[in-house]
């Protein structure tokens, strides 16, 4: 018990150092691209959604191409995670990023390509995107944690905690932590337990359609203010 104590004790710091860490690189490049270029609401709303879209899929393929990718260097650390599930020093392994230069270098993967297609179509929808890619990192951190250690969560998230628990059974498949949207939107990747792909991974064509309609809504030109 005291090993468990001194491991969820760890753990927490860890969480908390990354929480704040997200905040710092996730939120200053939302603040000063709100100021260079303000959004109508609505366009705001829709990129916001674009955003949490995005997170969803980067954490799905993050997680599934890097975490589990055999002999992989970002594998090394997941690995552990998985190896410690249900053992005393579980709790000390939980967070999403070893450190938080970690989290830092994370945003910064993610921001590139955003921040980039923002310059590239001028719709002025980093910010909402940023942010939205902010909040939704710092809340799957603390739904991870919450799901391990069996810590509350709302009643919707239940079926969400053992969508996730069941990757721990079978590691070659669920690679979302916390809403299984791309889990549910791509077909089923694999059939061996090494989590090495076998054939390639096909987007369905409504998927595609969603991205479509997301990026219009996103580049629309905003309607000028009398």
């Amino acid at each position: 018990m005291e090993i468990r104590a001194d491991a969820i004790a760890r753990g927490r710091a860890r969480k908390r150092a990354n929480a704040l860490a997200a905040l710092v690189a996730g939120g200053v490049p939302p603040i000063a691209f709100s100021f260079i270029r303000p959004l109508d609401f609505k366009i705001w709303a829709a990129a916001f959604a674009a955003g949490l879209l995005w997170a969803n899929g980067f954490e799905y393929a993050a997680h599934r191409y890097l975490l589990h990718r055999p002999r992989g260097f970002f594998a090394r650390g997941h690995l552990c995670h998985h190896g410690s599930v249900g053992t005393p020093h579980e709790a000390e392994h939980l967070a999403l990023g070893r450190a938080p230069m970690w989290i830092v270098a994370l945003f910064a993967t993610n921001g590139g390509p955003i921040i980039t297609f923002d310059l590239l179509f001028r719709g002025g929808v980093a910010s909402p995107m940023l942010a939205a890619f902010t909040l939704y990192e710092i809340a799957a951190e603390e739904l991870h944690w919450r799901f391990h250690v069996r810590e509350w969560v709302p009643k919707w998230l239940i079926s969400a905690r053992e969508h996730h628990l069941r990757h721990h059974d079978r590691p070659d498949e669920r690679f979302n932590v916390s809403l299984p949207i791309f889990d549910t939107l791509f077909r089923k990747p694999f059939h061996r337990p090494d989590c090495r792909l076998d054939q390639k991974v096909r987007m369905r064509p409504r998927v595609l359609a969603l991205f479509a309609v997301l990026i219009r809504l996103c580049t629309t030109s905003r309607t000028p203010s009398q």
